[in-house]
């Protein structure tokens, strides 16, 4: 194979219609490099770049740049918030003392599932976010999503160290991989965001009507629970306002970023673990239909124009 027939190889993570435009100056500016030193492969720092970049351009077909970013951002705040809410209120639980279920669980240290393991990577993650170091964030998402997809079958192995349910770990994977599609944003919004999903999810615990100063397992996020599900319509029903108003940015970030919770409650719902907490459908049917619109706006196939708010 040929030097330029490598250089166009590569060329394949690229869409066509990146391709059709850009690929023989590309090539062409590769090759001279690759002459002038010598070579007649590409080097392991150019596949990679050339991968990432391809990748990128891909995605931005199907989201544009400054909604995915802004997706990730509130997708970062969601599964940090949350993963903090679980730590707080099931793993660890100060007020509880001893181990609550003494016959089936075995508690490490204070804590009682695997939300420490979880909560210290959206942590890291956070911190990475909002000091520029996002590299390290992402690191730490994709050892998230592995550790929520195979922790709950390799804890089967050891009887009564608990995992994390699988609907919360479901919730975990689906929040890592949305916010790694982007580059959350640096400001101290993403902070407050945090906070507020923190203080959504304890309300989410606490709203199971268990006897008060009672344990509450990880899945207790998702029994009875009624303060996530109306915040979820809340926001959607404001989506549709600023859908009418023209502010398609600001709708289709919020589309991206509800995106890990509507599937998490819809697998949820399937799998029977969904009570007494809304109808799935009621949230997942309008993030599907803003996506659907996110990804022809995106490619090009639907124009919908920003309406900049007039001053009075």
């Amino acid at each position: 194979m040929s030097t330029e027939q490598r250089y166009r190889r590569l060329m394949g993570w690229y869409p066509r219609s990146w391709r059709t435009v850009h690929e023989d100056a590309f090539v062409g500016t590769l090759l001279d490099v690759a002459d002038a030193e010598g070579r007649d492969a590409p080097t392991a720092r150019e596949r990679a770049a050339v991968i990432g970049h391809g990748v990128t351009a891909r995605l931005d077909r199907l989201v544009v740049p400054e909604v995915r970013d802004a997706g990730s951002t509130v997708a970062l705040t969601m599964g940090a918030g949350l993963a903090l809410a679980e730590f707080l209120v099931s793993s660890w639980a100060p007020w509880i003392r001893g181990n609550p279920a003494p016959q089936e669980m075995v508690q490490v240290g204070p804590f009682r599932d695997t939300g420490l393991v979880f909560a210290a990577l959206w942590v890291v993650a956070l911190v990475a976010a909002l000091t520029g170091r996002w590299a390290v964030g992402r690191v730490a998402l994709v050892v998230c999503t592995a550790a929520a997809v195979l922790s709950p079958h390799w804890f089967v192995q050891y009887p009564g160290v608990w995992s994390v349910d699988r609907g919360t770990l479901a919730l975990f994977a689906a929040c890592a991989v949305v916010a790694l599609v982007g580059r959350p944003l640096r400001s101290h919004h993403t902070a407050a965001a945090t906070a507020g999903w923190l203080l959504l999810g304890i309300a989410s615990y606490t709203a199971v009507g268990t006897e008060p100063g009672a344990w509450l397992g990880s899945r207790a996020l998702w029994n009875g629970n009624l303060y996530a599900w109306y915040a979820v319509v809340l926001i959607e029903v404001a989506a549709v306002g600023l859908a009418i108003a023209g502010r398609w940015h600001v709708v289709f970030t919020i589309t991206l970023g509800l995106t890990p919770y509507a599937l998490t409650v819809v697998g949820n719902e399937l799998r029977g673990i969904l009570t007494g907490s809304g109808s799935a459908a009621v949230v997942a049917l309008p993030v599907a239909f803003g996506l659907f619109l996110l990804v022809l706006h995106s490619s090009g196939r639907l124009d919908l124009r920003e309406r900049t708010p007039t001053s009075v």
